[in-house]
């Protein structure tokens, strides 16, 4: 099924009959029932999925629509900072205090640019930092001074913001950038406690090897998605993750034991979502206290018993 037989069918019922809607609020859940494909290219690759989709929208009559998609299921759920390298460029959702509200501005989602030398226009996509020329003219072929054009760019609302993590110990609380578009602008205050979905991306134009990321924001949710990600101290989270792979694998004949009966023994005992329980076997991974295994299984690799104390 593509986007397009998809909001003819089962998502129909998520479009307005009457107007036309500043964008379109679907639930990550009714994608997936409606076309498990369409579900899984929303999560791993949100650029070209959600693009689809708005694509689709544009060709029923919505016209530059954009599609909202909120309650992704835990494991792709969060706290600000937990989360690593491995989903960059994915679907994720980060729930945190919105700490810092910057002011509403035009941007230039796709900058429109004219040769000097023989005024062909050449349209270049942009990602929010500084503005992208193009490399050569698309129509005499030189690498020309060029003009923007303002009246043939796509220009929307976008407002910088920051979320920093709740309930932490910590003296300075990991905080992370959110660019906000079109009609997601105004729609937070400091202060709010949100779980944001979103492309986790780096910021453009990085001089250092530790990259500086933020979250390019698909959807705001204050109320429809409650916060999926346990709310514990971490360490408690690291305590009772590593407790769980001693305890599982002195029952095994191997003395390791799968990660996912880990998972799922620690969100049952403790009620914690599984993304914070994969940040805490990272991090107990990267103390040397456990070891994952390719095929899917970790093992103890410490002899003495680690004392686990809140973080400060």
């Amino acid at each position: 099924m593509d986007w397009e037989a998809a909001f003819e069918g089962p998502l129909s019922r998520y479009l307005e009959s009457d107007g036309r809607p500043d964008s379109v609020r679907v639930p990550w859940p009714a994608i997936e029932d409606a076309d498990r494909d369409l579900a899984d290219l929303v999560l791993e690759d949100p650029d070209n999925g959600l693009k689809g989709a708005r694509s689709a929208l544009s060709s029923l009559g919505y016209i530059n629509t954009p599609v909202r998609v909120y309650e992704l299921p835990e494991r792709r759920t969060y706290r600000v900072g937990k989360y690593g390298s491995s989903a960059l460029g994915e679907l994720i959702g980060v729930t945190g205090e919105v700490v810092d509200v910057g002011m509403v501005k035009p941007c230039a989602r796709e900058a429109a640019f004219e040769c000097q030398l023989c005024g062909t226009l050449t349209r270049v996509p942009q990602s929010g930092g500084d503005l992208l020329e193009p490399g050569q003219c698309q129509g005499c072929e030189q690498s020309s001074a060029f003009r923007f054009h303002l009246g043939q760019s796509e220009v929307v609302d976008f407002q910088r913001i920051e979320l920093q993590r709740t309930d932490s110990s910590m003296d300075d609380p990991p905080v992370e950038v959110v660019f906000l578009w079109e009609d997601l602008c105004e729609t937070v205050s400091a202060g709010d406690v949100v779980t944001i979905v979103g492309t986790y991306d780096i910021l453009p134009d990085q001089d250092e090897a530790v990259l500086e990321t933020y979250l390019d924001a698909v959807s705001i949710n204050k109320s429809e998605q409650p916060a999926t990600v346990d709310e514990g101290a971490d360490w408690k989270v690291r305590k009772w993750t590593f407790d769980a792979v001693d305890r599982l694998s002195t029952a095994g004949s191997s003395y390791d034991t799968a990660t996912r009966e880990v998972i799922d023994t620690v969100s049952d005992e403790h009620g914690v979502a599984e993304g914070e329980i994969q940040a805490a076997l990272d991090d107990l991974e990267g103390g040397s206290l456990i070891s994952e295994h390719r095929d899917g299984r970790v093992h103890i690799t410490t002899s003495s018993t680690p004392t686990f104390e809140p973080d400060c």
